[in-house]
């Protein structure tokens, strides 16, 4: 007589329908965890990202700040260097200007009769000049104001005429003006024009 096995068949088909059951359930978790771990993942790439941009814009920040503090000390040690002079120089300008009074009170026949008047308005311009130049050299020049526009900024009137050159115009230079690279040293004292004379007609 046969045995009856479906009561064992039952049994093997429900713990195969259980292990099935859990084989999806752990499948569920698996893919649960896998998705939770990219969301992290993710997450922590955005973070690192955003971290990351914000070191380079604070270093990058902080390279500007460097570089700016460097071209300021660079002009500072420029400028200590250029205007150094300023004391000395100004004080060679009288020597100048008295080398000028001493051209201008030689009556032009003289130098040409006289060698020895002519020799020394050579030797006077060959030491004017060369002081000219070695101030030159450290940043000294003179500038040009005869026949210029009037400026305040870097003229000193000292009389104004009448002339035929318009007004404002600068006529006469009474004293050569001086700039130390970009910067005034002394203003030049000048002459300026008021136009040319108005007739007043008889009543």
């Amino acid at each position: 007589m046969e045995k009856d096995n479906k009561p064992v068949k039952n049994k093997e088909e429900n713990k195969e329908t259980k292990n099935n059951i859990k084989g999806k359930s752990d499948l569920d978790n698996d893919k649960g965890l896998l998705k939770k771990g990219k969301n992290e993942s993710e997450s922590l790439v955005f973070e690192l990202k955003t971290k990351l941009k914000d070191i380079e814009d604070k270093l990058l920040r902080s390279l500007a700040e460097n570089d700016n503090l460097r071209k300021r000390h660079e002009k500072e040690i420029e400028d200590s260097s250029k205007y150094a002079i300023k004391s000395l120089s100004y004080s060679l300008l009288p020597a100048i200007d008295n080398f000028q009074r001493a051209l201008n009170s030689i009556p032009g026949n003289e130098k040409k009769v006289d060698s020895v008047v002519n020799n020394l308005v050579i030797g006077i311009k060959a030491i004017e000049k060369e002081l000219l130049d070695a101030l030159e050299k450290n940043g000294v020049t003179i500038f040009e104001s005869l026949n210029q526009k009037f400026d305040p900024d870097l003229h000193q009137a000292v009389s104004k005429v009448n002339s035929e050159k318009e007004d404002g115009i600068i006529v006469e230079e009474m004293q050569k003006g001086f700039k130390i690279g970009q910067r005034l040293l002394r203003p030049a004292m000048v002459v300026v024009s008021m136009g040319p004379k108005k007739e007043v007609k008889a009543g």
